[in-house]
């Protein structure tokens, strides 16, 4: 990824700095209002989601903003996972996002819900999300996995890795973010070690 790297991280840390100033105001009434507005924007083209206009542009550099109608890649990454937050917020008294010192994919969340008895059910789902095709499909299937993740668990998601990660996945790396979620999602922490230590 080269040099790109750089607006793969800057589109973190917008993340990461929006959700901190979210997380400010949890539990009044303004702080609800900013949720329930970037949970509606979900699947919303960007022109329709006036109310989150002056929520989310006031946090963005001027380079991630397209030009007319074009939506750039930056943008709609920043506002796919702040409304998947506020989706997993809703209700919660604590922070759903995992702090910047942690960082993780979002399979590690999601292999949280593994258990014995949910493991196959939890598996056909992971499956349909990593081998999604479109942006629109892979936005759909992590709305039903962070919903499923928020009734099972107290799991928190590193929102800012996730938005990096859809920002890569619109610029074509979809195939080595397939991987990268799946090798989390499944990987038994001691065969990890076990291959660390075989090389």
């Amino acid at each position: 990824m080269g040099s790109k790297i750089n607006k793969g991280m800057q589109v973190q840390m917008v993340v990461d700095n929006m959700i901190a100033v979210l997380e400010q105001s949890l539990g009044t009434s303004a702080g609800r209002a900013n949720l329930a507005n970037l949970r509606n924007s979900i699947g919303k083209p960007l022109s329709q989601s006036v109310e989150v206009w002056p929520l989310v542009y006031g946090f963005m550099p001027d380079h991630f903003l397209g030009d007319g109608t074009k939506i750039t890649f930056q943008e709609r990454a920043v506002f796919t996972s702040l409304g998947l937050y506020a989706l997993h917020q809703q209700g919660k008294s604590q922070t759903v996002a995992l702090r910047e010192e942690n960082r993780r994919s979002i399979g590690q969340s999601f292999k949280q819900m593994r258990t014995e008895e949910d493991s196959k059910a939890v598996d056909r789902r992971f499956n349909a999300l990593v081998t999604s095709q479109t942006y629109e499909e892979l936005v759909h299937y992590l709305r039903q996995m962070i919903g499923l993740l928020k009734a099972k668990t107290e799991t928190q998601i590193d929102y800012g890795r996730l938005a990096q990660d859809l920002y890569w996945f619109q610029r074509g790396y979809g195939e080595k973010l397939r991987l990268s979620w799946a090798r989390a999602y499944y990987c038994v922490e001691g065969n990890k070690k076990g291959a660390e230590d075989d090389e």
